[in-house]
């Protein structure tokens, strides 16, 4: 086997070590996992609701092979696992149907930025100054 070749494998998804989820659209359910593990593997858990419209179902599991493609084997990047960390900050990522979140070393919650608490500090003080600007003119 190249050791230069990166590759993933379909299997269960240990949520205690670090992984990315993934999720399609506006559904807050996820729809694969993706295990990191040694020696340039990656483990692929799909779970993708068997409710869900066997076009629809068949729609999502083509985009998710595709974005593991691309994210993470056919990716020109020395490190593919970095880039794709990289991804989950990134604008594109959030305009994209599906949506990677990282966890790292089993965290059960994905990392968020320092920007978003300014932003949500922001938001608040916005809300605040038009709410103090409503109350002074009644």
């Amino acid at each position: 086997m190249n050791n230069e070749v990166w590759e993933w494998k379909i299997g269960k998804v240990e949520t205690n070590k670090r992984f990315f989820e993934l999720k399609y659209g506006y559904d807050p359910a996820p729809v694969a996992r993706i295990g990191i593990l040694n020696e340039k593997k990656f483990l692929v858990e799909f779970m993708i609701l068997p409710s869900i419209d066997n076009e629809l179902r068949k729609e999502i599991f083509n985009e998710i092979v595709y974005e593991v493609e691309l994210y993470l084997i056919n990716n020109n990047e020395s490190d593919p696992l970095s880039y794709t960390i990289n991804h989950t900050y990134k604008c594109a990522n959030i305009y994209s149907r599906v949506h990677w979140r990282y966890y790292p070393n089993g965290s059960k919650r994905e990392i968020i930025l320092t920007k978003e608490s300014r932003i949500k500090n922001f938001s608040n003080s916005f809300i605040n100054f038009f709410t103090r600007s409503k109350i002074e003119s009644e």
